[in-house]
């Protein structure tokens, strides 16, 4: 039977690994038995962690790349073996500490962990599905059993946790706000009611074992963050962080960076379009100048919170965003701590909504959060990394729909000519100024 701290790194059982296993003079040395349960993991063929530090920085090497073309998921196959459960239940905690130590609990890399740590969950109680005579059904529901009494849990005692996102109130069946998770308590409430189905089955689409995984990860998710959150505290108090700690947080800096590059390219190869660059207000088009200067009609909502809110914020923040064919970007993945959001993107965006008339805030301040949403945060008043991903990052409305939508703002000039977004217009006035500057200066220097 797999250890339910493989997927439980907060189980009883964990807590006593760790309290085994987790000396911190013994973090960084060469240890053998991990080492040899990776080799024999799928014939592991690449370059493997020697140390419980290396095996906690290569999780988080694992989640950042496994969606880009660098990835190769032969390298990670021993994460999924569950014969490493001990190591990595201290690796857990080793990688949640350096971040809470390193970046803080509303940093990105917390985020990272949250969401690495419900992958991981995901992913290895999803692979239980080949095992046979119901394994995963009684793994999970043992699992379950150590987090919840699931007989006589209430939607209020799971509050904190629904806020993670990965379950909403209404995919949850309630009986006088009990939450209906056995199929023994879902017979004996709905069983005289069905009638031409097998209680069983509905059982199983309605609250099975999809729901259950869900509240598992959802719950360990939870309580990680308030791990780090607890970790932090604790940090404050310290006069110098461990050696071991700082190590984990660079390395976790480097692997940011070799995910932008295989995301974007490296600084060498890739152009201004592709990272934030700063503002060139002289290349925004028409539509956009008039509604910096602020709306003074009808359709203000809509301007600065649909139109003027992802054009800004691509234009400084990812201006080539019509080049990713396909693929999806964050604001973090451009700017990892929102510094330039917070700083650059969203005080020019008040700025216009303070000019429109009357000041849209002033009778409308829901739309703050509008805003917040349409960068990708959620229905939040503030911009935190860990709700980002609850809304996608809106890009640009193209010009037929400016048309459309917001005909007052169009004032098409001779430059508009062939162009479909107000975005393609700053990207290419911002390249024929450039190279007409780089022209004076070549004409300059000749005639020195």
């Amino acid at each position: 039977m797999i250890k339910t701290s493989f997927v439980n790194p907060f189980s009883t059982d964990a807590k006593e690994i760790v309290s085994r296993l987790g000396q911190i003079d013994s973090i960084d040395k060469y240890n053998e038995d991990l080492i040899n349960i990776i080799k024999y993991s799928g014939n592991q063929q690449f370059d493997i962690p020697t140390t419980i530090k290396d095996l906690s920085i290569s999780k988080y090497e694992w989640y950042q790349l496994r969606n880009t073309d660098n990835y190769d998921e032969k390298k990670y196959r021993y994460l999924f073996d569950s014969d490493i459960y001990e190591y990595d239940v201290v690796s857990f905690y080793l990688l949640c500490q350096a971040i809470a130590i390193g970046y803080g609990s509303d940093s990105h890399e917390a985020n990272i962990m949250i969401n690495l740590e419900g992958e991981l969950i995901s992913q290895r109680l999803d692979r239980l599905r080949s095992e046979p005579n119901n394994y995963q059904e009684i793994y999970i529901r043992e699992t379950l059993s150590q987090l919840y009494d699931t007989n006589n849990l209430y939607w209020y005692d799971i509050k904190d946790v629904l806020e993670i996102g990965e379950i909403n109130l209404d995919e949850l069946i309630l009986s006088n706000g009990r939450i209906i998770i056995e199929y023994e308590d879902f017979h004996n409430e709905y069983a005289h009611m069905i009638e031409h189905r097998n209680p069983q089955s509905l059982y199983n689409a309605t609250c099975g074992l999809d729901l259950k995984i869900k509240l598992i990860k959802s719950t360990i998710m939870f309580y990680t963050k308030q791990y780090i959150e607890n970790v932090e505290a604790m940090s404050d108090r310290m006069v110098e962080p461990n050696p071991i700690m700082t190590d984990i947080a660079q390395s976790l800096k480097d692997i940011q960076k070799e995910v932008q590059i295989a995301k974007f390219g490296s600084a060498t190869n890739r152009t201004s379009d592709n990272q934030p660059v700063p503002f060139n207000m002289d290349a925004f088009p028409p539509c956009v100048k008039k509604c910096m200067e602020g709306i003074k009609s009808g359709g203000r909502n809509d301007a600065i919170v649909l139109f003027l809110t992802p054009f800004i914020s691509y234009a400084r923040l990812y201006p080539g965003v019509f080049k990713l064919e396909g693929q999806t970007i964050k604001v973090s993945d451009v700017d990892t701590n929102l510094d330039i959001t917070n700083s650059e993107v969203i005080p020019l965006i008040y700025e216009a909504a303070n000019n429109c008339r009357p000041p849209l805030f002033k009778d409308q301040p829901q739309e703050k959060i509008n805003i917040n949403s349409k960068l990708g945060f959620g229905m939040h008043d503030s911009l935190q990394i860990e709700n980002e991903g609850q809304t996608r990052w809106y890009t640009p409305m193209s010009c037929e729909k400016i048309k459309l939508h917001l005909p007052n703002l169009c004032i098409p000039c001779k430059d508009c000519k062939k162009i479909g977004n107000p975005l393609t217009y700053y990207n290419r006035m911002r390249a024929i100024q450039s190279k007409q500057q780089n022209t004076n200066t070549s004409g300059d220097n000749s005639g020195d």
